[in-house]
């Protein structure tokens, strides 16, 4: 038995390090809350593609795994079957688009299932080494924000630690059906407006038949702070952003000692 029957989980710096691999202890800790009777969801800024290639090593087996990614856009059940999925509007992405390249921002579009950029630079490289997708590369000169014919998923403003500070002003950038929020201190994402890890929770919570005190979450970046504040348990990693901080009932040890494990295996009777 489990007395939290449903457990939300980020990713990146909760349920494992950025960079890392899935740490024995944590595989093994979430199989024990599975066999328990618990159910454990990924909810994750990631792209559909970079966390579908993590989901063995986290499961064991990613067969009848739900999860949810791209900040909350995409909810994707137990079947495979997506349940929701939201694009971000194309008028934002080709301003933010712009207002990037007038910056000297690198950025990355989520379409299609793909990564694409118009620049190679170390932030981009940073980026495709941490999710363990490709990217694509493109010529600037086509102006894939204008002319791309599918879907965007998300666009990614990347910076370095020293050009962070000049993502803030660009944060509070009023969006039209889309918004920014920080998944990290130098990752700022453009998303759909109606997307959000809390939101996405609520909907996974009621599709699966669960009620808010029968759920906890984990996770340590403002984008997480949502998520937190939608489930009747609210657990923030040690060290994590401040909005997520401020949301948590409970403080977990920081994904590099496998915090996350640790308080996991609490909720085992």
């Amino acid at each position: 038995m489990v007395t939290y029957k449903l457990v939300f989980c980020d990713f990146d710096d909760t349920l494992v390090r950025s960079g890392d691999r899935v740490g024995e202890y944590t595989r093994r800790a979430i199989a024990d809350y599975r066999a328990a009777g618990g159910t454990f969801v990924i909810c994750t800024g990631r792209s559909r593609a970079s966390l579908e290639k993590q989901l063995a090593a986290v499961y064991g087996d990613a067969s009848g795994i739900p999860y949810i990614c791209f900040q909350g856009g995409t909810i994707v059940g137990a079947d495979g079957v997506t349940l929701r999925r939201l694009v971000t509007d194309r008028a934002d992405v080709v301003r933010f688009s712009d207002i990037a390249k007038e910056r000297g921002y690198a950025h990355a579009f989520h379409a299609g299932g793909e990564v694409y950029c118009e620049s190679r630079t170390p932030e981009t490289e940073d980026y495709a080494a941490k999710t363990g997708c490709p990217i694509t590369y493109i010529d600037p000169s086509v102006d894939f924000a204008r002319t791309y014919d599918g879907d965007f998923d998300k666009m990614m403003i990347l910076s370095s630690a020293a050009t962070r500070p000049g993502l803030d002003e660009i944060a509070r950038m009023p969006g039209g059906g889309s918004k920014l929020m920080f998944s990290g201190p130098t990752y700022l994402e453009l998303v759909p407006a109606g997307s959000g890890k809390g939101g996405a929770v609520r909907f996974m919570t009621e599709y699966m038949g669960f009620s808010r005190g029968d759920t906890a979450a984990f996770g340590d970046a403002n984008n997480d702070a949502d998520m937190l504040a939608s489930v009747g348990l609210p657990i923030a990693m040690r060290g994590g952003m401040k909005d997520a901080l401020d949301a948590a009932k409970l403080i977990a040890p920081p994904a590099s000692e496998e915090g996350m494990a640790h308080t996991l295996r609490m909720f085992i009777r």
